[in-house]
């Protein structure tokens, strides 16, 4: 009994560890004000020790600088983690080799001065290409943000979706770019536990 409280709290510690290196690779890689990390796997040690993969990893950061336009929130969803287990368990770093599936979400959320000076001015919000959000008024694009100069955001069919002052862009990517990988593990040391 006390072995299995032992197996399972080191468990717990070596997720929570790697998920803060993850959320810290995130951060930096994005310039977010803020990211968190959270690992659905259980057992996590056995799934990464045994064949390097874990169920999926959700990702949210927030406060991310894209251009001339301030993200609000990105919530990254992957799925069919492949984790490098010698670099982990070994090195304690974190590097992600593959990614089955992700989806992804970009909230965007106007000021009541920017909404109101939109609806004003007719400006419309749409994602005309699979990485860019345009901003169009009386048939001008006036301003272009490439979304895909975040890391974390793959070049994919974008859904907009759009409620009161609020802007979401969706889509599901397979297989995951490198470009997410590589923002995932930047080959920071994973904190100590």
């Amino acid at each position: 009994m006390v072995l299995a409280g032992a197996a399972t709290a080191l468990d717990f510690i070596a997720r929570d560890v790697t998920e803060r290196a993850v959320a810290s690779d995130v951060k930096a890689a994005t310039h977010a004000e803020r990211a968190t990390v959270s690992i659905s796997s259980f057992p996590f040690i056995y799934g990464v020790a045994a064949n390097g993969r874990v169920d999926g990893i959700d990702v949210s950061v927030y406060g991310v600088p894209a251009g001339l336009l301030r993200i609000d929130e990105i919530n990254l969803d992957v799925r069919g983690v492949r984790i490098d287990q010698h670099r982990l368990l070994a090195d304690r770093t974190v590097s992600v080799t593959s990614i089955d599936s992700a989806t992804i979400n970009v909230v965007v959320k106007l000021s009541s001065l920017q909404n109101s000076l939109a609806s004003d001015l007719g400006v419309e919000v749409s994602a005309p290409t699979s990485d860019r959000i345009s901003f169009v008024v009386h048939g001008v694009t006036v301003a272009s943000i490439d979304l895909t100069r975040v890391p974390i955001v793959p070049s994919c069919p974008l859904d907009v979706t759009h409620t009161g002052a609020v802007y979401t862009f969706s889509c599901t990517v397979a297989p995951v770019p490198a470009s997410v990988l590589a923002a995932l593990s930047k080959a920071t040391g994973a904190a100590q536990p």
